[in-house]
């Protein structure tokens, strides 16, 4: 695939989704507001439309919705965690998803963060699976077979970033003389891979991706096994392990095991506690009614929430979890 070609992909979607980047919905509510209160904004940062984090923010918004009126908040779309963490820090989303391993770069600035970045935890909400994408054809078997392919390892600003640059070192190879590489969402990349202009990409999210079950449903797939990189990727983040994606998950293609890693609600340190502490309860309150169509949803549990270490949790998530013990 040429660089003109693919700059013609991105660019597409790119243009598709200009101006649908945020989407607003009134919810929440702090104690003391009145009716004559103008609403409060609040954004809360997401990711790619056919992605978890997208999908479980909208839910998280429209169960708020119907609970706690009177703040107005924006659901923004967006690379994902890297970007994610970067609009917390600098007051442009007041909430974000963010997977651990950026996480936890952001907070002991490394890897992708030359400083260390003042955000907090809110609450670990569930688990991210590494996806290694190729078509059912393919004659790949393994990551190291990528050595000469056509691969996207994930827009710039993306988790998925994070963890494709890592298990390439791992693997010893360089993305810049033994791959011919794309940074594409996962719109654009199930475009590429479709038509034959990719040989492979890596996505992480939360299962099933809406795109790759898109994909899955007409083009047969297969899902590259990683798991046994787990080890050597916790030099990074201990946060890695090896997991396996069920058969099922996606149309037709059986489970493998790869790798994952927790995914969290992040904010910054000067947020307001009681904002905070609110939108915490209602990730609880709204859990089971968001997990009847997004069943990931229904994995939250308090005593993992807390898990969010190097992260520490945000003041008024903590006087949640504190208020809610017997």
């Amino acid at each position: 695939m040429t660089t003109r070609r693919l700059l013609g992909v991105f660019l597409a979607v790119l243009l598709a989704t200009t101006g649908c980047g945020t989407v607003d919905r009134v919810f929440g509510g702090l104690p003391g507001r009145g009716p004559d209160v103008p609403p409060r904004a609040v954004e809360l940062a997401t990711g790619s439309t056919q992605g978890v984090y997208y999908r479980y923010g909208t839910a998280l918004a429209d169960a708020v919705a119907a609970d706690l009126p009177g703040v107005r908040v924006r659901i923004r779309s967006t690379d994902g965690s890297v970007e994610n963490l970067r609009r917390v820090a600098a007051g442009q989303s007041t909430f974000a998803f963010a997977a651990a391993d950026a996480a936890a770069d952001a907070v002991t600035g490394r890897g992708s963060f030359r400083t260390r970045l003042p955000v907090r935890a809110v609450a670990r909400v569930y688990d991210e699976y590494i996806h290694l994408v190729v078509r059912a054809d393919s004659p790949l078997r393994s990551a190291r077979d990528l050595r000469g392919r056509r691969v996207s390892v994930g827009q710039v600003g993306s988790g998925t970033g994070v963890v494709a640059s890592r298990l390439l070192t791992v693997l010893g190879l360089d993305p810049g003389r033994d791959l011919t590489t794309a940074h594409l969402g996962i719109d654009a990349s199930v475009t590429a891979l479709r038509d034959g202009d990719l040989d492979a990409f890596f996505w992480q999210g939360g299962i099933p991706t809406a795109g790759v079950v898109a994909l899955a449903g007409g083009t047969p797939i297969r899902l590259l096994p990683l798991g046994d990189h787990a080890a050597a990727l916790r030099r990074y983040s201990p946060e890695y392990r090896a997991a396996a994606i069920p058969a099922g998950t996606y149309p037709g293609v059986p489970a493998v095991l790869t790798l994952a890693l927790p995914s969290y609600i992040v904010t910054r340190a000067d947020a307001d506690p009681d904002l905070v502490y609110q939108l915490t309860r209602e990730l609880f309150a709204s859990r089971d009614r968001i997990a009847r169509t997004l069943p990931l949803a229904g994995v939250l549990d308090a005593r993992a929430a807390i898990e969010t270490f190097p992260a520490e949790l945000h003041p008024g998530a903590l006087r949640y979890y504190r208020d809610r013990k017997p």
